[in-house]
């Protein structure tokens, strides 16, 4: 580790570091007590966003029951395993942050806006589950359809209903960061990094929708990954809890940039290598779903680019196909396996996790540990 005056690792206060490592060297008690604390954290983020979703149903009180229950709905929405607000956290703590009500605005507004660009995704994608449940859209659907209302109407209210939804959900987010018990100077940092990610986020999600209509050898799904998912799944989150401390040097918001896109585009990819072979069980989501809509995952680039002209022609006969049925799948995987792409995303994978804990060593010591940690996660991630 590179020391330097903005990066010095913060002492861990001794009625908060575990007895079970009191006996370990000082630099792993660090570490030990950075991954307890934003573990305590993380059981708390639930209410914590569930608290932001009441502080927007109390500025809308008078708006009427409509808006009154597209706010329950949204609220019952959240699920996951919270990583964005642990990163905040991580970051927040690992930089010296000793506020628990700033941290848990700045995290609490972190979920809200994944919560938001979720919600739009499954627009765009004809998704109706997330987390193994029916999502916002589907509820919605199928609530209208039960009390009656013709097939078309209701699918046109769930549309509408998981689209203001998703605004309501992003307009809460940099509201909350907007009014975070901090210096001014800090919270316009903490909303022009969040806008800012945000529009990288949907520059990635209509590269990635586009990308549909290219041949799978063209696409560019590293960079779809870089925009769409690890600026504001990773990149941004440790940069809002590392500014939230009070950090200010250019080069450690950089540092934590690089970090953050390193191991965000091995979550991507680790999460299409789990669309394509994992299972609908495991994952919350159709394992059919990146199939139908054609997705140009890395998987399905490489894998068109090293085929043969029978197995090209099969990958053009399926991808994209709405109809698509599990066989028609299996024939996909089978090429993917065949032409090694598998291995090969496999292989970047674990490239990409490599980079990004060779540049956070330039971080505290005890946040590039928790993060080495989490991103070696993702070699065995289930869902």
């Amino acid at each position: 580790m590179k020391p330097s005056p903005a990066m010095t690792v913060p002492s861990a206060p001794a009625h908060q570091v575990p007895s079970a490592v009191d006996a370990l060297p000082a630099p792993d008690v660090a570490i030990g007590w950075l991954a307890a604390e934003v573990e305590a954290y993380a059981a708390a983020s639930p209410a914590t966003t569930a608290a932001q979703w009441h502080r927007v149903r109390a500025r809308c009180a008078d708006a009427g029951p409509e808006l009154a229950g597209l706010l329950d709905e949204a609220e019952a929405s959240d699920g996951g395993k919270h990583l964005r607000p642990r990163l905040v956290a991580a970051a927040y703590l690992g930089f010296g942050g000793d506020d628990r009500a700033l941290l848990e605005d700045v995290a609490g507004a972190q979920q809200l806006l994944h919560l938001g660009l979720c919600m739009h995704d499954d627009l765009i994608d004809g998704d109706r589950m997330r987390h193994g449940r029916a999502n916002l859209i589907a509820r919605y659907h199928a609530g209208d359809r039960a009390a009656g209302v013709a097939e078309e109407a209701a699918e046109r209210q769930a549309i509408a209903a998981g689209l203001l939804a998703g605004d309501l959900a992003l307009n809460a987010a940099l509201l909350a960061l907007l009014l975070v018990p901090a210096a001014l100077p800090v919270r316009h940092r903490l909303a022009v990094e969040a806008t800012t990610a945000v529009e990288r986020t949907i520059a990635g999600e209509l590269l990635d929708v586009r990308s549909e209509l290219l041949r799978p050898d063209l696409a560019m799904p590293l960079h779809v990954a870089e925009l769409k998912t690890a600026v504001y799944s990773v990149s941004l989150p440790l940069r809002l809890g590392a500014i939230a401390a009070g950090v200010t040097s250019v080069d450690v918001i950089r540092c934590l940039d690089r970090v953050g896109i390193a191991f965000g585009v091995a979550y991507q990819l680790a999460d299409d290598d789990l669309g394509l072979f994992g299972s609908a069980a495991a994952t919350g989501k159709s394992v059919l779903s990146d199939v139908r809509q054609g997705k140009r995952t890395e998987h399905i680039r490489l894998a068109h680019l090293r085929a043969g002209s029978a197995d090209r022609a099969t990958l053009d006969a399926v991808l994209g196909t709405t109809t698509a049925t599990d066989d028609d799948a299996d024939l996909v995987r089978d090429i993917v396996l065949r032409t090694g792409a598998r291995d090969e995303v496999a292989k970047t994978i674990d490239e990409l996790i490599a980079r990004g804990i060779r540049l956070a060593d330039d971080l505290p010591a005890p946040l590039a540990a928790y993060l080495a940690t989490l991103a070696g996660s993702m070699r065995s991630r289930t869902r």
